[in-house]
């Protein structure tokens, strides 16, 4: 008999594949309770990865885009209620422990993308191209993944033991999240200026490789080219100093701003930048009271710029009237690599460190998503592109504008700046370097001049190469000088002459009175000119450093002005003459939300 109840109790408690699966999904919750659950969850995550992330990004970086905000909020409010619907019914056809797994799955992600976001990212750069050195953060990311598995790990600990709260915590939890994230945005829409260059036209390549007949003043601007790294450039490739025949190379020459924005601007405008003031106010204060390139165009002479539109100008409202290669055209958007771009971005802010790598962009490449309303790319909308620059300059050639009385013509190159896609030989690569890339737009820059010579204009061409800045590292306070490259082909040098070196003391204000003089302009209320500055002169530049935080996790937090009194080689002549905080940052535009 008691042998007979054991067999019926060991019968009892075997249980087949299909009692489980019936535990699994059994449910006595009424299904519009699960309804609220599941919408309120999937919601938080589409609204937080898919149309606050992507909105909160565009609103605090509009310079870098080609589009605008109309042509990308209903794209990504479409995607994130799908997202939401997606997820909603996967979620309804589910029940019991089941459901409860799966809703906890998509809770977790949310919570840990939210706390990524705003609490535990860490200097991961502007996206400015400059690679950032990953396979030095395994330390970090592996702390950051422990991070997320204690963040992750609470919704489940809470659903084992006490299931209603887990469900309170999973729905006021995710409501809060999207009312937070809701104030933040109404907050970015009042105050934020989010108006880019999309609507305003474009640079066009039309003419790029066009010159005047006469009294060209051509400058190449090679991005980041210090005067460290020119150096490097000379030792490493001795045949391209030799090659400067009837070049000058200025070696006391210091720059203004510590980055491209706002030296270009500044280099084109002369107008100052104290952060004082929103971005595009900047833009627009720059570009209505310089005179330069107004000084130039009243002269009759024509003015082209080749550079980055949301570095540089903003949009071409700016320099309307002062430029001649602004383009007819109505740009057009291409939607599908607009949304791709814009979620690799969200992604790389709430993504855990170890996957960032998979998301990283570099905002240089943001203007290719917009072509012209023809339908041609990139033959017409200008993009800082070297290899194509030189591959087009060889297949092209520069040609001759008949009847023009002269050309200032301004070409901004990527120099020494990363992504370093230029070999030294000017060939497109993905394993090139700073110093092999300069290189390459050497090789580049001796093609054009080949170009003019037997055009037989080159000696009545003035040939200008320099920098915005050099090197950028992100630091509470300089340690060493920052210089930049200066060299100088005047018309009428000896084209035979052996590249020489004077110490004159320059900077950025002295090129555009140079420019002037060279044709023929009255500079009288400018700096004085470059040929006006003698070695041994005693002349006081300013340089204006932007400082980031103790952490580095904001690059732009402190604008620093150094007083340079003597040679700019000598870190003992520079001293601090100013310190100010920036209130309206350019690269990390994002750091007062």
């Amino acid at each position: 008999m008691v042998g007979n109840q054991t067999e019926n109790i060991r019968t009892k408690k075997k249980k087949t594949v299909g009692d489980v699966f019936r535990e699994l999904i059994q449910d006595k919750r009424p299904w519009y309770k699960r309804l609220i659950t599941a919408v309120l969850a999937a919601f938080a995550f589409s609204y937080t990865l898919f149309i606050f992330g992507v909105y909160e990004i565009y609103i605090t970086n509009a310079t870098f885009y080609s589009f605008s905000f109309d042509e990308l909020w209903l794209p990504a409010l479409l995607l994130g209620l799908a997202v939401t619907a997606v997820i909603t019914v996967f979620l309804m056809l589910l029940r019991g422990k089941i459901f409860n797994f799966f809703t906890t799955l998509v809770f977790a992600v949310t919570l840990c993308a939210y706390i990524q976001c705003n609490f535990l990212n860490h200097s991961l750069g502007a996206l400015d191209g400059t690679a950032l050195k990953w396979e030095q953060m395994a330390g970090p990311m592996l702390k950051n993944l422990l991070i997320w598995a204690l963040i992750f790990a609470v919704p489940f600990i809470i659903l084992v033991f006490n299931k209603k709260f887990w469900r309170k915590t999973v729905c006021f939890v995710s409501a809060l999240l999207i009312l937070m994230q809701t104030a933040g945005l109404v907050n970015l829409f009042i105050t934020e200026d989010f108006q880019n260059s999309s609507a305003k036209g474009y640079l066009s390549n039309s003419t790029i490789y066009e010159v005047s007949p006469e009294n060209n003043v051509i400058v190449f601007l090679f991005d980041r080219m210090g005067y460290g790294t020119l150096k490097t450039v000379f030792n490493t490739y001795p045949d391209i100093k030799e090659k400067l025949t009837g070049f000058t190379c200025y070696d006391n020459t210091a720059g203004s701003y510590s980055r491209t924005f706002p030296s270009v601007t500044y280099l084109l405008t002369g107008v100052e930048c104290n952060y004082d003031t929103p971005v595009g106010e900047y833009f627009r204060k720059a570009w209505r009271e310089g005179n330069f390139l107004r000084d130039i165009k009243a002269a009759g002479f024509e003015s082209k710029l080749y550079t980055e539109v949301s570095y540089v100008i903003k949009n071409t409202d700016n320099v309307e009237g002062l430029i001649d290669n602004i383009g007819q055209l109505t740009p057009k958007t291409d939607k599908k690599g607009m949304m791709k771009t814009m979620l690799s971005l969200s992604m790389y802010r709430y993504m855990p460190t170890a996957m960032k790598p998979f998301f990283w962009c570099y905002t240089g490449d943001l203007g290719r998503i917009t072509s012209t309303g023809d339908g041609t790319f990139a033959s017409d909308i200008h993009m800082t592109d070297d290899p194509l620059f030189f591959q087009n300059l060889k297949d092209k050639g520069v040609t001759v504008k008949d009847g023009s009385k002269g050309s200032f013509i301004f070409y901004h190159m990527r120099g020494a700046h990363d992504p370093y896609i230029m070999e030294a030989d000017g060939s497109r690569s993905n394993n090139s370097n700073a110093v092999k890339q300069a290189a390459g737009n050497f090789r580049m820059l001796f093609c054009y001049i080949d170009q003019l010579k037997k055009l037989g204009i080159y000696d009545d061409t003035t040939i200008i190469i320099t920098a915005d800045h050099g090197i950028t590292d992100a630091m509470t306070e300089l340690d060493s000088v920052r210089m930049i490259s200066l060299l100088v082909k005047p018309r009428g040098a000896d084209s035979n002459a052996p590249m020489k070196y004077d110490a004159s003391p320059l900077n950025q204000d002295n090129i555009r009175s140079y420019v002037l003089e060279c044709l023929g302009i009255d500079h009288s209320g400018y700096a004085p000119s470059i040929s006006e500055i003698k070695e041994g002169d005693e002349v006081v530049r300013y340089f204006h450093f932007n400082a980031c935080d103790p952490s580095k996790k904001h690059r732009d937090v402190e604008l620093i002005t150094y007083k340079i009194d003597g040679d700019v080689s000598e870190f003992e002549n520079w001293s601090i003459a100013d310190r100010k905080p920036i209130e309206y940052p350019f690269y990390d535009a994002g750091r007062n939300k």
